[in-house]
């Protein structure tokens, strides 16, 4: 089964953390990821994975990779290849732990697809919050003035997600984060050379 080249680097990343990480349930995987891309595009304008992550109930999450993993074990079984999917086991968690899906490394972590710089992000996304509970993640990303709330603000979502849905179609655009021209340059040219990457395939 193809994977985008975004989601195979986010899936790569999800073994980092599931090696550092014990246990690490989905929800908590999926929070350091969106934590490590925005960092990065703090720092300089380029995110890790160039996912795209909607404003759901319960923070930004990337659909397409969340939908993989959670399904991982059917696509491993169709999927004759050899890719990074083989590289995570997703296993219900056991009956006196709070949540639903537990990661765990089956293959190493490979760094082929990362600079030193994103693995140093990784590991300070690690290290600054790979202690906190998924609750408090979603806390964190949920405070007045993140790029969650500004996209729930705006589309009026809160009572989407009350009423009706927990999830939203709504992208949360990381160009919000450009403060400098120097990160809005590196940001085009990186863009640029990812949809090139992804022709390419």
């Amino acid at each position: 089964m193809e994977l985008t080249l975004a989601q195979e680097k986010a899936l790569n990343a999800l073994v980092y953390f599931a090696e550092r990480i014990k246990p690490l349930y989905l929800t908590k995987a999926i929070k350091l990821l969106y934590m490590a891309d925005e960092q990065a595009i703090r720092d300089t304008g380029v995110p890790i994975t160039w996912l795209d992550y909607k404003a759901w109930r319960f923070g930004p999450v990337p659909e397409d990779v969340y939908n993989k993993v959670k399904q991982v074990d059917n696509l491993q079984k169709l999927d004759a290849g050899d890719g990074v999917l083989y590289s995570l086991k997703v296993s219900d968690a056991p009956a006196d732990l709070p949540e639903g899906l537990v990661l765990n490394p089956i293959r190493p972590f490979n760094d082929d697809e990362f600079s030193d710089y994103e693995i140093e992000i990784l590991q300070k996304v690690i290290d600054r919050y790979g202690k906190l509970t998924s609750e408090q993640l979603v806390d964190i990303l949920h405070q007045e003035g993140t790029l969650w709330h500004r996209v729930v603000q705006a589309n009026n979502l809160k009572q989407q997600f009350e009423l009706k849905s927990n999830r939203s179609d709504y992208i949360i655009e990381f160009t919000d984060l450009l403060d400098t021209d120097y990160k809005k340059a590196a940001f085009e040219v990186a863009y640029q050379s990812h949809l090139m990457q992804q022709n390419l395939m």
